[in-house]
């Protein structure tokens, strides 16, 4: 259950986006698909190793949190970009995205990334949590920050 926040007489249930027509209701779903197609972008260009691409579709101020370490745009760039490309381009991996919310000019994307076992001896395969926040700018949404998690798959 949501928290509710009282505005006037309008009750507001909190995480909760209530629209006040239908054209807005219109807006919000272009944005919702708009920031999954940059995210989808995003992940084609890491697949088809198009760094240009790739790094298109990042903010100049984006932040990469992986493994415990929170990465500029530039340390990205110089440090996992390639390696993110290279396991991406013969990933089996099966990708979902689970959440989109947009509140305003901002939006996230949560997404669920399942590889299957390799076939070496002990291999579960692994998952995959992906959390993009993206803002959305004159030119288009741009994704701001990437939080990317994940662990063995459970036997």
């Amino acid at each position: 259950m949501h928290p509710v926040l009282r505005l006037g007489a309008l009750p507001v249930a909190l995480g909760v986006c209530l629209l006040a027509s239908p054209v807005a209701a219109q807006a919000t779903r272009a944005d919702s698909s708009a920031a999954v197609a940059v995210v989808e972008q995003f992940h084609a260009a890491l697949t088809a190793g198009d760094s240009a691409r790739a790094v298109a579709a990042l903010a100049s101020d984006v932040l990469v949190l992986e493994s415990g370490a929170i990465q500029t745009r530039t340390e990205y760039l110089g440090h996992h970009l390639g390696a993110d490309m290279k396991a991406s381009k013969g990933s089996k991996a099966t990708r979902t995205v689970v959440q989109v919310r947009v509140m305003g000019d901002a939006a996230y994307v949560v997404s669920k990334t399942v590889s299957p076992p390799t076939g070496a001896e002990g291999s579960t395969g692994s998952e995959m949590a992906e959390l993009m926040v993206l803002s959305k700018t004159a030119s288009g949404w741009s994704i701001r920050a990437v939080h990317w998690s994940s662990r063995r798959r459970r036997a």
